[in-house]
């Protein structure tokens, strides 16, 4: 028999290292309304911080400029940012792409600026400290032989990607996108990025106001 595998949560296999700094979240006033600015890195925890800042006076929209981060934790704020039923834009000049496009996702009118970027790629674990941990104890477990351990290895990805693609399209219908927009999002590598055109943003309802 094989050995069991202790569970492990998607979203444990999904975090980025701790030593990530925590999304930046700021506050323009402009003669609309006031603007909440989030930028730099998605980590865990960012949600309840947004959460906090959406509550604490009225926001007119949520601008996003980021490189992307945790995936669950993006998808944890495009969940807050929805249920408080907030406006998100990626600014002329700004860019929003892997765990920030989910972010950007929840907002319940999503614009694009001309010269803003929305960028997606295929999840990854790679930098999860909890995944490289269980493949070391996986590949350390000489009781058993090379193919046991190989198969272990093949049965953790295609659980962890499994659980992580039904996360992924469970938002991204429930947000009222086109699940076409998965044919980029899949096909594209993490270590690259795949920036969404005019068309495609329209054609998938990513965005959902023309500016």
């Amino acid at each position: 028999a094989l050995l069991l595998l202790a569970p492990l949560s998607v979203a444990s296999l999904l975090l980025a290292p701790t030593a990530a700094r925590a999304l930046d979240i700021g506050r323009v006033a402009t003669s609309q309304g006031t603007i909440l600015a989030l930028s730099g890195t998605f980590v865990d925890g960012d949600a309840s911080r947004v959460l906090t800042a959406l509550t604490r006076e009225p926001i007119m929209e949520v601008q996003l400029n980021s490189p992307g981060g945790n995936m669950k934790a993006g998808l944890d704020v495009g969940m807050t940012l929805r249920a408080q039923q907030v406006a998100t834009r990626v600014a002329g000049g700004r860019e929003c792409a892997s765990a920030c496009f989910f972010a950007f996702l929840g907002g319940v009118l999503r614009s694009v600026d001309p010269s803003g970027k929305l960028g997606v790629h295929m999840h990854s674990a790679a930098s999860s400290d909890a995944y490289v941990g269980k493949l070391r104890e996986i590949l350390g477990a000489r009781q058993f032989s090379i193919d046991d351990r190989i198969r272990l290895i093949v049965l953790l990805n295609e659980q962890m990607s499994a659980r992580a693609t039904g996360m992924i399209a469970a938002y991204v219908v429930r947000m009222g996108v086109a699940i076409e927009v998965f044919d980029p999002l899949f096909a594209t590598p993490h270590f690259d990025i795949h920036w969404l055109t005019r068309q495609e943003m329209r054609q998938f309802n990513v965005v959902n106001v023309v500016g």
